[in-house]
């Protein structure tokens, strides 16, 4: 809930851009990067498949999470959403889909991703250099985001 919120207050404002990266976490959950994969997969045929993917992979964790047909429950949850079989398949096999999310994990590593979830905030001066990062871990309420931002954006 706090995702669209964020997004009314300042992303559509332009206040702040919101920039999804993968780093799924081998050792908490078997599944984890067939789950980064999935979701990666059905967004590059519709963005908002991606995101309904994601959605749908937090929501059921617990039913994926070690399960052995994890990517029989994923492809059928992106088909469901309209993903096209083929194409989805294809994008699953390819071997550049795995590097993209481990370029995603490796810029998290080199920024001190310590759990997921994680938040950067990064603050840029006119010419777009970075002057401020604070990372902040967990699903924080709207109220605990809005703050933060505040305080950060009157520095």
């Amino acid at each position: 809930m706090t995702g669209p919120l964020l997004d009314e207050a300042y992303g559509v404002s332009g206040k702040a851009v919101q920039v999804f990266r993968n780093y799924p976490i081998p050792g908490k959950f078997v599944n984890a990067l067939p789950a980064a994969k999935a979701a990666y997969c059905a967004g590059q045929q519709a963005p908002k498949w991606f995101w309904a993917l994601y959605d749908w992979l937090f929501a059921n964790q617990n039913r994926w999470a070690n399960a052995k047909d994890a990517a029989d429950q994923f492809r059928r949850e992106a088909l469901s959403l309209g993903a096209d079989v083929g194409k989805y398949d294809t994008c699953i096999n390819d071997s550049k889909t795995e590097a993209a999310i481990q370029r995603d994990q490796q810029e998290g590593q080199k920024m001190g991703v310590s759990a997921t979830p994680m938040f950067f905030l990064v603050k840029r001066d006119a010419e777009g250099k970075t002057i401020t990062i604070k990372g902040i871990t967990g699903a924080l309420s709207f109220e605990q985001f809005d703050q933060t931002l505040k305080a950060l954006l009157s520095q």
